[in-house]
């Protein structure tokens, strides 16, 4: 097992190369965009950021022991001492274009090109957490410790630390690497972090493509630019394979635009590809998903030879499955021993989570489902294996894309008996005005219920639905949180499930 990297000190001189004589013997123990984890002898890099420049933060970034500032300045300049900035003295230093030189300091810091993880990133709108931590947990039960870094954490599963973002910012993201005792890591990669650069002077190994559908257009403008930032992972420099799920039409066009150095690996659930999927047997219990493709062709002894046995429900995670089992691939895992450790991954929390209290009270699934897309999947799977009725909670995200909500809502109105609208994190937008706007496309429905406390609106519907009907608790999955009025409230669907199904589940 490698050993965790462990930077101690560098002088600037190393860091930078030509800067000044006078500080070139400088000790930088850190590298630090944000003031407030700055540590005594860190460097504070201060750069232009969405909303405010990092030289705002500059008294803290001193204050708590930075030892030099490195800062961005507002015009053409060369790198240059400056004596001191504001009203507290400081060793500060000019440098130009410096936050397109984040990656390439992080990587000078942490070496991680050198020594780091093999790494894999996976991007797409819908199941980058599902494969990412498949990918992880597998290799983990191999024998050969797996990093995952994404929205449901970062560490070697199953120990997992929280995280505010699902790829962290640049130099955290370096350093979160560094720190880990694993050979391999898989990342979710968030069109965001394609977008900022924040996965700067990695090297990655593998790239993934899950799906591409509407998400996040209040950042990326259209679907055009969102397409675009997915596709930037598979034109990094040093890509030696990608797994694409070829079913989607983006699949498609990723899988074209590839150069020829790069292994293809195709994953389809319709027709030929490297890896082929055919779901055999399906239900609340897990799936079962039948393996075949120009990857195991020459070693198929028999029909039952190459298959996956998994506790995940949903005929989508059929998918996820063959997208992490083409990683494993891409990393020289023999099919069969592939096969055999997927069906060993346990579920992820909050996504297609089954709590099960018992007579008298119904199925309750939580999912992450927070997309058009991700909810119509998660509703047709439930309702391809629910004798009673479906019932529907969920609610749209504030300061987010509005033009989803009453997509979803229809969607909902579609495939719900019964719809239950809720508050999810609406931010400093107003509730009501949220839910308006998924209630647009609601028409006609026989039971919309509307109940914006969401601990109410989930224990009222649950206490509804009867013995045999699947209740979706929708949008907020393993989150432990919401955002509220501009503030985060501790909350979670599972407590607030179990509680209504009498603490059975």
């Amino acid at each position: 097992m490698m050993a965790a990297l462990a930077t101690t000190a560098m002088t600037l001189g190393e860091l930078l190369g030509s800067v000044p004589a006078e500080i070139s013997g400088v000790q930088v123990t850190d590298l630090v965009t944000d003031s407030r984890q700055v540590r005594p002898g860190a460097a504070f890099l201060a750069i232009q950021g969405e909303r405010s420049h990092g030289l705002e933060y500059l008294e803290e970034a001193v204050r708590k022991g930075a030892s030099v500032i490195l800062f961005e300045p507002n015009h053409e300049t060369k790198m240059e001492l400056v004596p001191g900035i504001g009203d507290e003295p400081s060793l500060s230093l000019a440098v130009p274009d410096l936050s397109s030189r984040l990656g390439e300091l992080a990587q000078k810091f942490y070496g991680l090109v050198e020594r780091g993880p093999k790494l894999i990133g996976v991007t797409g709108t819908n199941g980058k957490s599902t494969v990412a931590n498949l990918v992880a947990q597998a290799q983990t039960l191999r024998g050969n410790p797996c990093a995952y870094v994404g929205t449901l954490g970062a560490g070697i599963p199953p120990q997992l630390e929280p995280q505010e973002l699902t790829t962290p910012d640049c130099l955290n993201l370096h350093k979160k690497l560094s720190s880990f005792k694993a050979d391999y890591a898989a990342l979710e990669i968030s069109s965001h972090a394609l977008a900022q650069d924040r996965i700067a002077g990695l090297r990655f190994d593998t790239a993934i493509f899950t799906n591409l559908t509407r998400d996040h257009l209040n950042y990326h403008g259209d679907i055009s630019q969102y397409q675009a930032a997915k596709a930037r992972l598979f034109h990094l420099k040093g890509l030696r394979h990608a797994v694409i799920f070829t079913d989607d039409p983006f699949g498609l066009t990723l899988m074209d635009g590839l150069t020829e150095s790069i292994n293809q690996i195709g994953i389809s659930m319709r027709s030929n590809a490297c890896l082929q999927g055919a779901v055999t047997d399906l239900g609340l219990d897990g799936i079962t998903v039948q393996i075949s493709g120009t990857l195991v062709k020459g070693g198929l002894k028999s029909s039952t030879d190459y298959v996956i046995n998994s506790p995940l429900i949903g005929d989508f995670n059929a998918e996820n499955l063959l997208l992490a089992l083409g990683a494993l691939r891409s990393w020289d895992v023999p099919i069969k021993e592939a096969c055999e450790v997927l069906s060993c991954c346990k579920p992820l929390p909050g996504r297609m989570e089954v709590l099960v209290g018992g007579a008298p009270h119904p199925t309750v699934v939580i999912d992450y489902a927070h997309t058009p897309a991700g909810l119509e999947r998660v509703l047709e799977g439930l309702r391809s294996f629910t004798d009673g009725d479906l019932w529907c909670v969920f609610g749209c995200g504030g300061e987010r894309d509005i033009g989803k909500r009453a997509s979803m809502g229809g969607i909902a109105a579609r495939l719900a008996d019964h719809i239950t609208l809720t508050d999810d994190n609406p931010r400093s937008e107003d509730p009501g005005a949220i839910v308006a706007d998924i209630r647009s496309e609601i028409i006609d429905h026989p039971d919309v219920w509307i109940e914006h406390d969401r601990t109410r609106a989930i224990q009222q519907t649950v206490s509804r639905a009867s013995n045999g009907d699947v209740v979706l608790v929708a949008g907020k999955g393993h989150e432990a949180w919401q955002w509220i009025a501009g503030e985060r409230r501790a909350f979670s669907d599972q407590a607030v499930v179990r509680a209504a199904l009498g603490g059975q589940a």
